[in-house]
C-alpha cells in the first residue's frame, strides 16, 4: 500500500491526531461556531506554510477585507504583508459569485480567479473562506454541491492542500450549515466554543487512523494550540 505524504499544519498539537498532518493535495472541511477559531487555523495552516515548508498560499475570503484580516493576523506576529511583497502569499478577495438575474450560481470567473492567483504564486495550500458565504444565494442544494464539488476539482487539479472553511450552526444537530459540505471534501475538522472552553475533534480523515476525541483547543498570541488528551469537559 502506497505512504499517503502527509503536510505539516502549522497548528502546534495537531499534526499528532492526523498521523503527523494532512494528507498532500488533498481537502479538508474546517466547521464550526462563530468564534471558534476557523480562519485563524486557515491563516496559521498558510502562514507556516510560507515561513516553515517552503509551501507558499492563497486565503480566498468571500466575507473579509484583506487589510482587515492582515491587521487582525498581526496579533500573532504573523507579518502577511511582508510575505505578499515577497511573492510567497496572496489574499483573494471576492464578492459571493451570483448571476445579475438569480436565475442560476454562476462560479467561473471565481475559479478562474482562484486558477490565476495559486499559478502566480506557485501556491501548494489554499484556503477558501467560506462555503457558508458561498450557498447564500443558493436556494437549490444540489446546485451548491455541485460548484463545491467543482471547487474542491479545481483544488485537486493545481495539487495544494486545502482547507475549506464553513460554519457549524448553534443549537443544531448537524456540524455544518448546509448539511452537505462534509460529503464532498476528504476530511473533516470541527471545532467547538462554549463560554469557558474551545475544542477540536477531527471527525473524519480518509486514509488516516486519526483520533476521535475532543480536545481542548488555545488561542494564545502565537495563534493556536492543540492540547493532544486534555478534555475540555
Amino acid at each position: 500500500m502506497a505512504k499517503i505524504e502527509r503536510v505539516p499544519t502549522g497548528v502546534p498539537g495537531l499534526d499528532e491526531l492526523i498521523e503527523g498532518g494532512l494528507p498532500r493535495g488533498r481537502v479538508t472541511l474546517i466547521t464550526g461556531a462563530a468564534g471558534s477559531g476557523k480562519t485563524t487555523l486557515g491563516m496559521q495552516f498558510l502562514h507556516s506554510g510560507c515561513t516553515s515548508f517552503e509551501e507558499n498560499g492563497v486565503f480566498v475570503t468571500l466575507e473579509e477585507e484583506a487589510a482587515d484580516l492582515t491587521k487582525d493576523m498581526s496579533r500573532y506576529g504573523w507579518e502577511l504583508k511582508q510575505l505578499v511583497d515577497q511573492g510567497k502569499f496572496s489574499i483573494l478577495q471576492s464578492p459571493i459569485p451570483f448571476e445579475v438575474s438569480q436565475e442560476r450560481i454562476n462560479i467561473d470567473s471565481l475559479l478562474d480567479n482562484i486558477h490565476q492567483e495559486a499559478m502566480r504564486v506557485d501556491a501548494k495550500r489554499i484556503v477558501f473562506d467560506s462555503i457558508a458565504s458561498l450557498g447564500l444565494p443558493y436556494s437549490d442544494l444540489i446546485a451548491l454541491r455541485r460548484d463545491v464539488l467543482w471547487i474542491g476539482a479545481l483544488l485537486r487539479e493545481l495539487g495544494c492542500t486545502s482547507l475549506l472553511l464553513t460554519e457549524m450552526l448553534e443549537g443544531e444537530k448537524r456540524i455544518t450549515r448546509y448539511g452537505i459540505e462534509q460529503f464532498v471534501t476528504h476530511g473533516v475538522i470541527a471545532l467547538h466554543v462554549t463560554p469557558t472552553y474551545r475544542a477540536i475533534q477531527v471527525v473524519k480523515m480518509r486514509g488516516t487512523n486519526h483520533d476521535m476525541g475532543i480536545h481542548r483547543l488555545r488561542i494564545t498570541e502565537k495563534g493556536i494550540v492543540v492540547m493532544p488528551g486534555e478534555r475540555p469537559f
